[in-house]
This record gives C-alpha cells, sequence and structure tokens, in this order.
C-alpha cells in the first residue's frame, strides 16, 4: 500500500508532462517544449554592421594613413585642409545629390557636370552683363539647370529615347553653348562680392558652403525615404512594367526626377561661381564622373545595393581624401584620374551584385537586413 502524497509532491506532478515507455512526451499532451533562445553570433553581427558602414571604415581608415604617413602628417590633419576639402566637394556632394532620383529610378543623366558649368556662367553673366541683382542671378542659374533638365526628360519620356544618348547630347550641346558664348575666356567681372564672401567664407568654424549642402542632403532624404513620389522612383528602378501595372505615372515620375537632377545641377553651379569667383567655362565637364562615381560607391554602404544619400555623401568625401592625400605625397597627376577611374567600376560592379541580390531575395519573399529596402 502507497503511501498517500504530500500536497507538493502532487504539485510536481501536475507540472510534469507525461511520457510514453519509451521516454517520449504522451500523444495529446498539451505540453510544449520551449526551445532556448540561440544566442546572437558575434562575428555575423560584426559582418554584418562592416558590410554595411564598410564606407564609413575606409573614410576614416583613409584619414589615419593620411594623418600618419610622414609625407602627407604635416599638411594633412590641420584644419585649412579640412575647410578646403568640405568646402569644394559641397559644390559636387550638391550635384550628386540631384542625381540620385534619376539613378533610383533607372536612369542615367550624364550632363549634370556640363549643366552645373553652363549654370555657372548664366549667373555670372547675368551680374557682369545683365545687371542683375544677387538674388535674381541666384535664381537664373538654377533655372537654367531645371530648364535643361525638363528638356532631357521630355526628350526620354515622350520621344522614348535612351537616357543615355539624350543626356549625353544634351551635354555636348552645353559645351558648344558655353564655348560659343564665352569664346572660352571666364567672366571674373560683376560677381557679386557677397555671393564670393559667402562662397569662401566660413561660419562657426566651417565652411558656408556645408549648410547649403545640409539643406539639400535633408530635402532629397526626406523626399526618396518618407515620401510615396520616393517609393514610387525605386519601384520603377525594380521593375519598370509593374511599377506601371500597380497605377505609379512612370513618365511623370521619370521627368520629374530629371528636373530636380537639373535644378540640383544648378544650384552647384551658382556655388561654383560663389566658391570660385568667376564663371569659367573649362570646369563642370570633369564633376560627372565624379558624380556618377560617388553614387555607385556611395551604393555599397549603408543601404548595400541601392544609391542613397549618407552613402553618397561618404563617398564623395572618401575620394576628396584620398585624392587629396595622394596629392600631398607627390604623386604624379594621372594617378588621382586611375584612382576615381577603379572607383567608378568597382563601385558599379559590386553595387549590381548587391543589388542583384537584393531583387533576389525581395522576389523569394525573404526578409532582408534592413527593412526600409524590403
Amino acid at each position: 500500500m502507497t503511501e498517500p502524497q504530500t500536497e507538493e509532491q502532487v504539485r510536481q506532478d501536475l507540472a510534469t508532462p507525461p511520457t510514453r515507455p519509451d521516454g517520449g512526451p504522451a500523444t495529446g499532451s498539451t505540453a510544449t517544449a520551449v526551445a532556448p533562445a540561440s544566442p546572437p553570433k558575434l562575428p555575423m553581427l560584426v559582418m554584418s554592421v562592416v558590410a554595411r558602414y564598410n564606407l564609413l571604415v575606409l573614410l576614416l581608415a583613409s584619414i589615419a594613413v593620411y594623418g600618419l604617413w610622414d609625407k602627407t602628417s604635416a599638411i594633412f590633419l590641420t584644419a585649412p585642409n579640412f575647410r578646403n576639402i568640405v568646402g569644394n566637394e559641397s559644390v559636387l556632394a550638391v550635384l550628386t545629390l540631384g542625381l540620385l532620383l534619376p539613378l533610383i529610378a533607372g536612369q542615367f543623366d550624364l550632363s549634370v557636370g556640363n549643366v552645373a558649368g553652363l549654370a555657372s556662367i548664366i549667373s555670372a553673366a547675368s551680374y557682369a552683363n545683365w545687371g542683375f541683382p544677387l538674388w535674381a542671378g541666384v535664381l537664373v542659374g538654377i533655372a537654367v539647370g531645371g530648364f535643361v533638365g525638363m528638356v532631357n526628360g521630355l526628350i526620354i519620356t515622350r520621344l522614348r529615347v535612351d537616357p543615355f544618348i539624350t543626356t549625353l547630347g544634351t551635354a555636348s550641346i552645353v559645351i558648344g553653348v558655353v564655348e560659343w558664348y564665352t569664346n572660352g575666356l571666364s567672366i571674373v567681372q560683376g560677381v557679386p562680392a557677397s555671393l564670393i564672401s559667402f562662397g569662401s567664407g566660413n561660419w562657426l568654424g566651417v565652411p558656408s558652403t556645408l549648410y547649403a549642402l545640409v539643406l539639400v542632403a535633408l530635402v532629397v532624404y526626406y523626399v526618396l525615404d518618407h515620401t510615396p513620389y520616393g517609393r514610387s522612383l525605386n519601384a520603377i528602378g525594380v521593375n519598370r512594367d509593374a511599377a506601371r501595372l500597380v497605377g505609379i505615372k512612370v513618365n511623370r515620375a521619370i521627368l520629374i526626377s530629371f528636373i530636380v537632377s537639373g535644378v540640383g545641377a544648378g544650384i552647384a553651379g551658382v556655388l561654383l561661381l560663389a566658391r570660385s569667383g568667376a564663371g569659367n567655362p573649362q570646369v563642370g565637364s570633369s564633376f560627372t564622373l565624379l558624380a556618377i562615381a560617388s553614387a555607385f560607391l556611395g551604393a555599397t554602404s549603408f543601404r548595400p545595393g541601392r544609391v542613397n544619400v549618407p552613402g553618397t555623401l561618404v563617398a564623395i568625401f572618401f575620394l576628396a581624401v584620398n585624392i587629396t592625400g595622394l596629392t600631398f605625397a607627390g604623386v604624379p597627376n594621372y594617378i588621382n584620374d586611375l584612382f576615381t577611374g577603379a572607383a567608378l567600376v568597382l563601385a558599379v560592379a559590386f553595387a549590381t551584385v548587391l543589388s542583384r541580390r537584393r531583387r533576389v531575395r525581395t522576389t523569394a519573399g525573404e526578409p532582408t537586413s534592413d527593412p526600409t529596402t524590403a
């Protein structure tokens, strides 16, 4: 005869799930085993962070290298050098941020650098030859950029001409117009001193042009990441036909993207005039390659496989820091071109691979590491 169970033993028996003779859980048992949560794998976490912020790491590493290198350390880590880099690259950054909109929609604008040069020339001419006030000259330069962007967009969307051919032809036309108007001579007279003071001056210890860059960057970031229009551009870039089927007005969205790209080039042209103090017909063309290289290089970081504002800004200063450091080190000028060209090729290749992987994962319904890219 068994002894009666105590209250504690009864409570333990009720809490223990029934088992089969072979030791497994009994059929029909409502008890479920909860698998212990696996601890996060540190190497995978580190690799994910490095993959997302690789360009920022390379930028900081480049600054450290040139700051410690005996050929460059005496000049590189100085406040005037950093102010010069930030002031000069603010022009390129504004230009590139405008370029992001057509790029996200899968469209190329190869005329942005030349349009910026045209805007600089027209703005300078409005002061020197037409007697415009400060604000009017600024608006004229921006309007010229927007007009050229609108022409590009209309040709691409209405006449269905390839954007590569359209913008390449526009760039050539702009070069001819600038040469015809200036006869190859810079416009150095009549530019308002207040505009030059803004371009070359500092406020609170940083170049004044940086504040214009921050404003443009915030606007572009908000449009691309927090508006239906930005999501529409992304959808067009992923699958243009599918975007049209879900009701997106593809042609209108692309037209607006080219107008914005032109406006960005116009703003960059005015900043270029303010920075240099003259309308130079020889500048502008070189900006296009740097802008495209920066945009695609930025697509390898922060949101791998997708052009984005933070990655673009880091890419611009990564290229600038390395080109400046190599120049201080006394390397031949062609090394800078080799560096920029190699960065463009590698960035485009890497960004294409990442973008293809992101599309495959999205099509398969797999979660992405970045919810904003899903």
